[in-house]
């Protein structure tokens, strides 16, 4: 009887550790990941996606030719193979492509894809990535048909692009929003309701969109099982939601999310259990109007430091040291900026006052794109001016950002304080925010035109940031195109 019960027991244990081992290890398999975004998307068509939230939503309901892995490295993604001769590629698709749907995804779903990414009805904010494309310049310009676009299907699981120029930057591109398929007949079936519902949306990436919440906010992402690839998801499904009224990172700690983006004025809320990721892509300009003479800008600028309004700074923000934020990697640190001299712009702005009607700075406004932490900035640059120049200047909010953007070129109001993003690492995409008011084509130069003027000046660059709980693993977070892939994070 003890060696039957040894026995017993010898099993029990090894049918444990089987379950240890198997089982209870893929658990993560079944898991539903919660993601809180800080805005609420109004598109998930991936041509005309544009913010963080709907650029996140499409990254993972479609796959492009290529994709980035859990290195966030480019690998292939619809693509088989692909080879490059001269300055065209022919991308050979994998032959057991489908939508989420069940109907077969051929090149011709990438065809009209491009071909609306490049329609300037259709107004798709990256189109200018696809601009080395044979024929596209002409198209995006509006002189030439969508048809002529050099992106061609040979057959069913066949396709070339050919360029009219070398572009080192293309690979990259194809793993982005822009590049995405797009079924025509489903499209077209849709009737102007493509992508703004999950009724009219199809995918075929690791996920498909199940349901769309637009009352009560949510979104609801399963695992694509008609998904045959290279990057099937190891969970699944991700909720996602928008909570207007509460603290996201409260929520994470409260365990009402597991993932979410987090405003820099929440950082200091989060502690050790939780980890961070931030990425630096977004920089802060102050604009000047031209209505004030070049010698009282130049005075202003020349009361204007880091050190005026560093310690107004929060966490997730930092004195800007160029025009580009962190991702451009242009080594431009100080290049034109005006030196600060605080005596000279004393003494220039008295003489400058001295000529002005009733001999004082005339009645301003600053307007600042709405947020708390920047309030802070520009109370505290403002106050400096008014302590030591007597400029008596306002502040008001906004919540018109491209309207505060276009002072770039306008320069109609008195002052002007508002972010802009950059949404890959490319220059010439980021120097596009620019192009009203230069034509450079060096990140030095482009800044040296941008400050010589004393109408524009970086103030502070901003981090984006995602902060998520110690169970997920695998968490990686991409500089561009909505930032988490959800289909390499395990949940334990």
């Amino acid at each position: 009887m003890l060696n039957f019960k040894k026995i017993i027991s010898l099993i029990l244990s090894v049918l444990l550790i089987i379950c240890c081992f198997t089982g209870c290890s893929d658990k993560y398999k079944e898991a539903y990941i919660y993601f809180e975004l800080l805005e609420k998307p109004k598109t998930v068509d991936p041509q005309t996606a544009y913010n963080d939230s709907e650029l996140l939503v499409v990254r993972n309901i479609y796959e492009g030719l290529l994709r980035k892995d859990e290195h966030d490295e480019i690998g292939l993604g619809a693509a088989a193979d692909y080879t490059y001769k001269g300055l065209t590629y022919t991308f050979d698709l994998r032959d057991d492509l489908v939508w989420s749907d069940g109907t077969p995804l051929t090149a011709d779903d990438f065809v009209y894809g491009f071909r609306r990414a490049v329609d300037p009805k259709i107004k798709a904010p990256f189109a200018n990535r696809l601009k080395n494309i044979q024929g596209a310049e002409a198209i995006i310009n509006g002189s030439a048909d969508v048809s002529t676009l050099a992106v061609k299907a040979v057959d069913d699981t066949t396709l070339t692009i050919t360029m009219c120029r070398e572009d080192v930057n293309f690979l990259e591109t194809l793993t982005t929003s822009v590049c995405m398929p797009c079924n025509q007949e489903f499209f077209e079936n849709s009737i102007g309701k493509y992508g703004l519902d999950a009724e009219n949306t199809i995918s075929n990436g690791s996920y498909r969109l199940s349901k769309w919440n637009k009352e009560d906010f949510g979104i609801r992402l399963y695992k694509n099982e008609e998904y045959n690839g290279y990057f099937k998801a190891e969970n699944a499904a991700v909720f996602i939601s928008c909570v207007d009224d509460e603290s996201q990172a409260i929520r994470l700690k409260d365990g009402d999310c597991d993932i979410a983006f987090i405003p820099c004025d929440e950082l200091d809320k989060i502690d050790n259990t939780l980890t961070n990721v931030g990425i630096n892509n977004i920089c802060w300009f102050m604009t000047i109007s031209r209505e004030y003479s070049p010698q009282v800008r130049g005075a202003l600028l020349s009361a204007f430091s880091g050190d005026v309004y560093g310690s107004a700074l929060p966490s997730g923000f930092s004195v800007a040291k160029s025009i580009y934020p962190e991702i451009i990697a242009a080594d431009t640190d100080n290049i034109g900026f005006t030196k600060y001299d605080l005596d000279a712009a004393k003494t220039e702005m008295s003489a400058q006052v001295a000529g002005m009607e009733d001999k004082k700075f005339p009645q301003a406004t600053m307007y600042y794109y709405n947020t708390e932490n920047v309030e802070k900035i520009a109370t505290a640059v403002l106050g400096h001016w008014q302590k030591n120049l007597s400029t008596f200047v306002n502040i008001k909010d906004s919540d018109n950002l491209s309207a505060l953007q276009s002072e770039i070129a306008t320069s109609t109001l008195d002052f002007s304080l508002f972010p802009i993003t950059a949404k890959s690492d490319l220059f010439s995409e980021y120097a596009s925010n620019f192009a009203a008011v230069s034509t450079a084509t060096t990140p030095e130069t482009l800044q040296q035109e941008l400050l010589k003027d004393l109408t524009i000046v970086p103030v502070a660059y901003q981090s984006t940031n995602i902060s998520y709980i110690s169970s997920l693993e695998n968490v990686v977070m991409s500089d561009d195109n909505g930032y988490i892939d959800f289909s390499f994070i395990v949940k334990q």
